[in-house]
């Protein structure tokens, strides 16, 4: 089904193509964000990437997923847009403040999750974006990043364990 809409996205399709955006936006800004780490430049990426998506969906082959090529673009647009910004990122943990002011355990649990995987190196926290909460696999992040298997493997493990340790000495 989703090649149909795919098919009727390059012919121009403005409801294939809403539906299409629709489905991806909200994991594209959420990779984009996790990259940049600033919500009005996230989206903007997300905006020029589905841009991008637009004016190139004439070219997609079917040679990936629609996800991963999709993913890729966002990917690509976010490191370009810190390259090109020569941006040192700094961590707003407002982003990820879905307390509502209640002191909860579980709720101090997930805050610390997210300082855990956000502290690790931007690669790395990129990866396990990827890979936990866009739901990619080794293969597909491979074609994302331009990184080989085994070494997504790797950064995959290390990354597990570093968030293991980092929550182990927040919950003591």
């Amino acid at each position: 089904m989703e090649s149909e809409i795919i098919k009727k996205a390059a012919r121009g399709d403005p409801e294939a193509l809403t539906l299409l955006i629709d489905e991806y936006k909200d994991i594209a800004y959420n990779l984009a964000l996790s990259i940049v780490k600033n919500q009005e430049d996230a989206r903007d990426i997300t905006q020029d990437s589905f841009l991008k998506v637009l004016e190139k969906i004439g070219s997609f082959r079917n040679d990936a997923k629609f996800s991963t090529w999709l993913y890729r673009i966002v990917y690509n647009q976010s490191v370009g847009f810190l390259k090109k910004a020569n941006h040192t990122c700094t961590i707003d943990y407002d982003l990820y403040d879905n307390n509502s002011g209640s002191d909860s355990d579980s709720e101090e649990l997930i805050q610390e999750l997210y300082r855990a995987i956000h502290s690790l190196a931007d690669t790395d926290r990129n990866i396990v974006m990827l890979f936990y909460l866009a739901e990619k696999s080794v293969k597909e992040i491979a074609l994302i990043t331009g990184l080989s298997r085994g070494n997504i493997k790797v950064i995959l493990h290390r990354a597990r364990k570093k968030i293991f340790n980092t929550m182990e000495h927040a919950i003591k």
